[in-house]
């Protein structure tokens, strides 16, 4: 699968080198060039349009080449993959139209789909494979977006300086043992918006407030990444924190003494925040047949060991975690509700400065 960060305008070096010429050879040149370019035109565009399936891949970035590289071999077919984050792809969907070259959006927060959606860039698909890879509660009821891994939002403790028992729910970590030792992503972090956005949808915006202003009130450490939260943990700045499990299980992988774990939270109740990547079927897609099929295929057992190689849960119920994470399978999870939560996230973000979240 070919892979691209950025794309370039063939038009505006088009103009440009038409220009050029005008102003230094006249008009007959200028024609004559004319002529040679619309050939070279033809020639880059029948190139670039050699792909069968091009993805606007969010995930470019978490190790899922494999995946897309195997059903090429499988397929018989070309993938383009064009990466960048997840708002940035959104953005450039929208900006772009119907004249996007992109079949599939893949992205790391359903947020960013659920806009996709509702800005009407998506096409509702159901197929039997994707009805029997994907539950019900991990998909667009009417199949704009069909999930493809869970990313689970989880509190994390130190293994040395807390006992198993001290976190079992996201409220522990106001806890007033943990002043001064809580450490927290910033709160522009998306994955951190959804989390917020998903309780005030499932607990109400006071409910949310509440538990937001016990977090502030251990004077938390911000930080710039979920790495930075669990290097923290690691080096005694802080005893617990908020992280995408994901992040711990690359950790562990490097290395399996790693000082922190998980502290799932409410396993007797709702279950632990997860949030889900997902891929939708761009509605101006002129390769319909072969995106459903590359949909199908990244939702399949095959695919999903690849993907969730890097520590995410799958969204098809056949594949369980990583060898080395196998015991986080009966992690009993809450999936985001995308289109609640969606909707809420203007309220988040607004009570996320509100209690002082920086």
């Amino acid at each position: 699968a070919k892979s691209y960060e950025r794309g370039w305008t063939l038009g505006n070096l088009t103009r440009r080198m038409l220009t050029t010429l005008l102003r230094r050879r006249g008009r007959v040149l200028a024609l004559v060039a004319v002529l040679i370019i619309a050939l070279g035109v033809a020639s880059v565009l029948a190139f670039s349009g050699s792909a069968d399936v091009t993805v606007y891949n969010g995930r470019s970035h978490y190790g899922d080449a494999k995946a897309f590289t195997a059903f090429e071999k499988q397929q018989g077919l070309e993938v383009e993959l064009r990466g960048g984050t997840a708002p940035e792809l959104y953005e450039r969907l929208r900006s772009e139209g119907g004249d996007t070259p992109a079949d599939l959006l893949v992205t790391t927060d359903l947020a960013n789909l659920w806009r996709a959606e509702e800005a009407g860039l998506l096409e509702a698909v159901t197929t039997p494979k994707l009805q029997a890879q994907v539950p019900e509660n991990l998909r667009d009821a009417q199949g704009s977006w069909w999930g493809l891994s869970l990313r689970v939002r989880t509190p994390v403790r130190s293994t040395e300086r807390v006992d198993e028992d001290a976190v079992t729910s996201y409220e522990d970590l106001g806890d007033e043992q943990f002043r001064g030792k809580l450490c927290l992503r910033t709160s522009n972090n998306e994955y951190n918006q959804s989390l917020v956005a998903d309780r005030i949808a499932k607990h109400g915006e006071a409910d949310t407030e509440k538990l937001l202003r016990r977090w502030m009130d251990n004077d938390p450490q911000i930080l710039g990444s979920d790495v930075d939260v669990l290097d923290a943990i690691k080096s005694g700045r802080c005893d617990v924190g908020l992280a995408n499990s994901y992040y711990l299980a690359r950790e562990l992988a490097d290395e399996p003494r790693f000082p922190v774990a998980p502290a799932w939270p409410d396993q007797d109740g709702a279950g632990a925040h997860a949030n889900l990547s997902g891929v939708g079927l761009v509605k101006a897609s002129e390769r319909r047949k072969d995106a459903v099929a590359l949909m199908e295929y990244l939702t399949s057992p095959a695919a999903q060991r690849e993907i969730v190689g890097n520590g995410e849960f799958a969204a098809n119920p056949d594949v369980p975690p990583a060898k080395h994470i196998a015991d986080w399978a009966d992690v009993k999870l809450d999936p985001i509700d995308v289109e609640q939560a969606g909707k809420r996230l203007p309220d988040a973000v607004a009570l996320m400065q509100k209690v002082g979240w920086r």
